[in-house]
């Protein structure tokens, strides 16, 4: 009961002094510092003077003789991916924009211009296929065949060739 009662005096005491809670209490922190100097949506980066984007990972920093701009870590390699996964689907509409064509009985000589897509990459490729020789196995059957193409896609170009031995 004791500590109870002199808890109320120490209480009553402060009130009267006027002391308040709020005087204990640390200044307010701010954790994240806008940086107008850039436009929207750029931030300081904690104990430096880089502002970063928050959108692109974009950052700038004033120097003397300007501003120095670069990428964060993350936004390169997430760039690098996107590259990599671009030029992945250039290659793979690449690949089916070269169809050889078909050479049946009694043909000699075709050419073929297919359109392939994969993803949002489109591709344009033109193939040509010749007999090279026909009745050179036994009972003269056989017929040698060969093909080549080539496609393009954004900056990625590819080809195609081989030979087709039927009997």
């Amino acid at each position: 009961m004791q500590g109870i009662n002199r808890f109320i005096s120490l209480a009553f005491l402060a009130a009267a002094s006027g002391f308040s809670v709020s005087a204990l209490a640390a200044p307010p922190v701010e954790y994240v510092k806008v940086c107008t100097s850039y436009g929207a949506r750029y931030y300081y980066s904690p104990g430096t003077d880089t502002c970063i984007n928050a959108n692109t990972g974009e950052t700038r920093r004033a120097i003397e003789n300007g501003v120095v701009d670069g990428k964060t870590a993350l936004a390169s390699k997430v760039d690098d991916i996107d590259g990599r996964v671009q030029r992945a689907f250039e290659s793979a509409s690449v690949a089916t924009a070269l169809s050889s064509p078909d050479l049946v009985q009694g043909e000699h000589f075709g050419v073929r211009v297919n359109w392939g897509n994969a993803g949002q990459s489109n591709a344009m490729g033109i193939t040509g296929a010749a007999v090279l020789g026909e009745g050179f196995m036994s009972g003269g059957k056989g017929r040698l065949a060969g093909a080549a193409g080539i496609g393009f896609s954004g900056k990625t170009v590819g080809g195609n060739a081989g030979l087709q031995l039927t009997w």
